[in-house]
């Protein structure tokens, strides 16, 4: 079970357009100092938007 404190949405088109998101330069290095920031696990969830 997971209980999620803070929700990001995140939007893509599709796996390479998600893939091209997380090779733009800095995004890696961008997650990795908040995660060092606000230690936290992500769960990864694939769904239609819910509006």
């Amino acid at each position: 079970m997971a209980i999620a404190s803070a929700i990001l949405q995140l939007q893509v088109a599709d796996l390479d357009a998600l893939n091209a998101t997380l090779a733009m330069p800095g995004a890696l290095d961008l997650i990795k100092r908040w995660q060092g920031r606000h230690p936290y696990k992500a769960i990864w969830v694939n769904h239609e938007p819910l509006t």
